[in-house]
């Protein structure tokens, strides 16, 4: 178990830095693809395709969501942009990828979104990244808390799970790992810690 932890602590920590630059130049797919990878990933990832489907028709932040091709390094899921758009890898939608389960990214999608959200509320002159991911992890946990509420603690559960292990990274040069150590330590984190101990079964 604890090898297994590990090993998911430098996952999370190489992640963004394979994945990041890349996603700006990756080729998003045709109409036709997207639509196919979508199609699958209904079948396969039920949650996050119904998360997906209530961001596209409830927040006007989203303006284009772009499935892409990524020839390089597995690494980040996805990645928003000030534009409005989000793009995803579609490794991630076609075949099962190790830590990245139905629930992760149903986590990954309101992160990304929560970029969105910091992106519209902070002139870009004045945003940095670490408080940019500070804002995406804290829309997660909101997002996913609304979906507890409605009965679903898994998402909630896995982002709260998947926060801690990277807030144990040693990588201070990146930005989810600063943000992380600090959320981990304050009584937001904690809150919803003791709202899953209350309200989710162990293995909900």
């Amino acid at each position: 178990m604890r090898n297994t932890s590990l090993w998911l602590v430098l996952l999370l920590a190489t992640a963004p830095l394979l994945g990041r630059a890349q996603m700006a130049q990756a080729v998003p797919v045709d109409s036709a693809t997207a639509r196919a990878v979508l199609a699958q990933a209904a079948r396969q990832y039920p949650k996050f395709t119904r998360a997906l489907a209530d961001v596209r028709q409830h927040d006007p932040l989203l303006r284009r969501f772009v499935v892409v091709t990524n020839p390089g390094p597995l690494g980040s899921p996805a990645a928003a942009f000030g534009n409005g758009a989000v793009r995803l890898d579609r490794r991630f939608l076609e075949q099962p990828q190790p830590g990245y389960d139905d629930n992760r990214l149903v986590v990954v999608l309101y992160h990304e979104v929560g970029h969105l959200h910091y992106f519209v509320a902070v002139p870009p002159g004045q945003r940095t990244s670490q408080a940019s991911e500070r804002a995406a992890f804290d829309y997660s946990l909101l997002k996913t808390k609304g979906l507890a509420e409605a009965g679903d603690c898994a998402p909630l559960q896995t982002g709260l799970r998947f926060m801690l292990l990277r807030s144990q990274s040693d990588d201070l040069a990146d930005p989810h790992v600063r943000a992380l150590k600090s959320l981990v330590q304050e009584p937001a984190y904690a809150e919803y810690k003791a709202y899953v101990a209350a309200h989710c079964a162990a293995g909900n």
